[in-house]
């Protein structure tokens, strides 16, 4: 079974057979024209997601997209919104101060919060003035979702979440937001979780 939907629906991808990988390049071809799409690679340990992403991933790079790769962490201890933060970060580093001033805009002391290397590009931060909690994530997400707009209008963005049986809620809790806010634009979200293990957490659950 496999299926591609604009980004408020996900489809599900079997990976293993050629008409999956058409699916995927499908979806591919769909975001860099502007039009955004999240897809699930989803099966049993060690039946090729992380290959099948791999796969996708090159062929993004060969029509022009940037990858960034973000991996949940299987033990505890790992920050919030771990694996955005490792994609983030990434980019981050090879990106010039004044490219990161224009495509975070007045959101980038909010992504600072959790992306602290931004600081060193951008080193005239404030701190985000303190609110509620609530108030304090929606904010978040706003920065982050427009800085990953943003910076997809200058490059199509493909964006890996591996291992998202593994993720923390902050971390759902954004895919959730982001997939809803990304139909007209050059991005690709591809997550990959164990289907085994979607039972065992509820998180990830909840959010698909």
């Amino acid at each position: 079974m496999a299926e591609s939907h604009p980004a408020r629906d996900i489809g599900r991808v079997f990976v293993g057979r050629q008409r999956e990988m058409a699916e995927l390049t499908a979806a591919l071809e769909s975001a860099l024209s502007g039009h955004g799409r999240i897809v699930m690679l989803v099966g049993e340990p060690g039946i090729g997601k992380t290959r099948a992403a791999q796969e996708l991933a090159s062929l993004a790079e060969q029509r022009g997209a940037q990858v960034l790769w973000g991996r949940c962490y299987e033990e505890g201890g790992a920050p919030p919104y771990w694996p955005w933060v490792q994609a983030m970060r990434a980019y981050v580093q090879q990106a010039s101060g004044d490219q990161l001033a224009a495509e975070m805009g007045p959101g980038a002391a909010d992504i600072a919060e959790i992306v602290p290397e931004i600081r060193d590009k951008l080193p005239g931060l404030e701190t985000p003035p303190a609110l509620e909690p609530e108030q304090s994530r929606f904010r978040l997400f706003d920065s982050i979702t427009s800085f990953l707009k943003n910076a997809a209008q200058r490059q199509p963005l493909m964006l890996v979440l591996d291992d998202l049986h593994w993720a923390d809620r902050s971390s759902l809790l954004f895919l959730e937001f982001l997939a809803r806010e990304i139909g007209e634009s050059r991005l690709l979200l591809a997550g990959a979780y164990r289907d085994i293990e979607v039972s065992r957490s509820p998180p990830l659950s909840q959010t698909l």
